[in-house]
């Protein structure tokens, strides 16, 4: 992997983000252009890409958000939020087949 650890920055992201958990560490991929967020108590495994340009406050919320902590209530969120996109789209097939059987009546009749 071509890149480098960040140990330090202007906003203190990467200690801030030792704070929640001191295994972890910013890496800057060079290859892809993204921070990546690893954890050194577990093999040094990739946790996350930061989906951000810079590190600031937002990368802190994001590692914060996607915690293992809360993995339940994320799947449970997009487990609501893909049920509820399913619906929207039968019910936008259902609106179309509606409207155009009334179309082909109008048009027999």
């Amino acid at each position: 992997m071509t890149g480098r650890v960040i140990d330090d920055d202007l906003l203190g992201v990467a200690h801030r983000l030792k704070s929640i958990d001191d295994g972890y560490f910013v890496f800057l991929n060079y290859k892809t252009g993204k921070f990546e967020v690893h954890n050194r108590k577990d093999s040094m495994s990739l946790c996350l890409v930061l989906p951000y340009d810079r590190l600031d406050e937002r990368a802190v919320r994001h590692v914060l958000y996607t915690r293992a902590e809360r993995a339940r209530e994320i799947v449970e969120r997009m487990e609501r939020e893909n049920a509820r996109l399913e619906a929207e789209r039968r019910r936008a097939v259902l609106d179309k087949a509606s409207a155009n059987a009334e179309l082909r009546m109008q048009n027999a009749g």
